[in-house]
């Protein structure tokens, strides 16, 4: 993934933020910034993404097989050529989510349309991504 002027160009308004990072413990999270959902049940050797009301958890490549490309946009997203490795809710207690990993070498708080979405992440590979996109829309009312 190149998070580049020509990716920034393709999303357009629709970009929330990315970035590229080493993932020591091969963890993404998606939340909301003062999520306190502890993802207790989660088993990552059995899935790789772990959904709670307020946060998701992404097992992404570890650092010692190189960087994590993480794009956050407003869908629709055309994400053809990726694997979708969730689709659910996440709602969060203000307009405001947070991706990072557990030893912030990737931090983004950014502000989102709303407090309740739609979300959808894919990734390149099913188990540990280099890639992520995670895709936010409208619920259905």
């Amino acid at each position: 993934m190149n998070i580049d002027s020509a990716m920034i160009e393709e999303y357009g308004d629709r970009l929330y933020g990315a970035g590229l990072a080493r993932f020591d413990h091969g963890l993404l999270v998606v939340a909301a910034p003062d999520s306190r959902d502890d993802h207790a049940g989660w088993d990552p050797a059995a899935q790789s993404v772990h959904g709670g009301p307020d946060s998701v958890f992404v097992a992404v490549q570890q650092s010692a097989s190189g960087p994590v490309g993480v794009v956050c946009i407003e869908a629709p997203a055309d994400v053809r050529q990726l694997n979708l490795l969730f689709d659910g809710e996440i709602h969060l207690s203000k307009a405001s989510l947070a991706i990072y990993d557990p030893n912030r070498q990737l931090s983004l708080q950014v502000p989102v349309e709303r407090e309740r979405n739609k979300i959808k992440i894919y990734g390149d590979h099913s188990d540990e991504s280099t890639e992520v996109i995670i895709v936010l829309g409208a619920l259905p009312e």
